[in-house]
């Protein structure tokens, strides 16, 4: 493990996410602008990452390992539902602010910042099996994720689940297992499509952040907590969970590291995009990539070495 690789990547997200907060404070990007850069990331660069991660994956993986991982994917996203929900209610407080401290909670930066954490702890050949998490994980995000952050699951709107970013993850699963590839002009102008993702998402946040008063981003005492249960709790009960399952220790690591990713940077765009509590999805990001710094180097050395 190269904790020296993890710590920089920390760095450079969070250098993204100050650059973004220069960009909010100076009113070069207003909150309107933010909405449309936030649709921009959400709708059309990460549909494109998400299938760059397929396409880019060279590995020799069987169908039968492919659909195994599949499975013990949505079995680690179910623990950390089976944790979450119980939890954020017994917390209390305001009921339209539960949604989004579950997806806060449910939903980790699985993405942006599983790639190159799997990469530096695993090697090369995880980032398939990280892409293939990330296959319905966003397919989940962008259907019951959408409505836990629109806080009315009663009155939530059907057509708000017909979006590129769902289409493409679902799209995602037969060209995983099939290997269908687009000829290489489409594919290099998806992928760089795609490298919007990561700095846009960051920059999103950080915008986001200087539209807030400092004082008023952490008066949501819930946001400790949930920071604890997303960093400390999912992962070490995922992993008890899946330890007498998993015998591959490899497959184990990466689930085990996935699930104790900070919270996922697209929870402030989805806040924004409909109608969530943004000031809490914010600082909830803020403050579990802060400390996952020093919480994904422990638990990798504690669960997994």
């Amino acid at each position: 493990m190269d904790i020296q690789v993890i710590i920089n990547q920390m760095v450079v997200l969070f250098i993204l996410m100050a650059i973004g907060y220069i960009i909010g404070i100076t009113k070069m990007l207003t909150p309107k602008g933010n909405k449309y850069f936030s649709k921009l990331v959400l709708f059309v660069a990460l549909p494109c990452t998400i299938l760059t991660s397929v396409f880019e994956n060279e590995a020799v993986i069987t169908i039968g390992d492919t659909l195994y991982f599949l499975m013990m994917s949505l079995v680690a996203i179910a623990i950390a539902f089976l944790i979450s929900l119980p939890a954020i209610r017994l917390m209390g407080g305001e009921k339209s602010n539960r949604g989004i401290l579950n997806f806060m909670t449910i939903f980790s930066n699985c993405g942006f910042m599983g790639f190159p954490v799997a990469i530096a702890v695993f090697g090369v050949s995880s980032a398939y099996y990280v892409a293939l998490f990330n296959i319905p994980f966003n397919a989940l995000v962008f259907s019951i994720g959408i409505i836990m952050i629109s806080g009315n699951g009663d009155k939530f709107d059907p057509k708000l689940l017909i979006n590129p970013t769902l289409i493409t993850a679902l799209l995602a699963i037969p060209l995983a297992l099939t290997g269908f590839r687009f000829p290489a002009v489409i594919t290099e102008a998806i992928r760089i499509t795609g490298s919007i993702t990561t700095p846009g998402a960051m920059i999103v946040i950080g915008s986001t952040l200087a539209y807030i008063p400092l004082k008023s981003i952490f008066s949501e005492w819930r946001i400790a907590p949930v920071t604890i249960l997303k960093l400390i709790v999912i992962p070490a009960v995922t992993w008890l969970a899946l330890r007498p399952i998993i015998t591959n220790d490899f497959l184990l690591g990466i689930l085990v590291v996935l699930s104790g990713m900070p919270t996922a940077a697209m929870s402030s765009m989805l806040a924004i995009e409909y109608g969530g509590n943004e000031r809490i999805a914010s600082a909830g990001v803020f403050l579990s990539t802060l400390l996952c710094g020093i919480t994904v180097p422990l638990m990798i050395y504690f669960l997994l070495m």
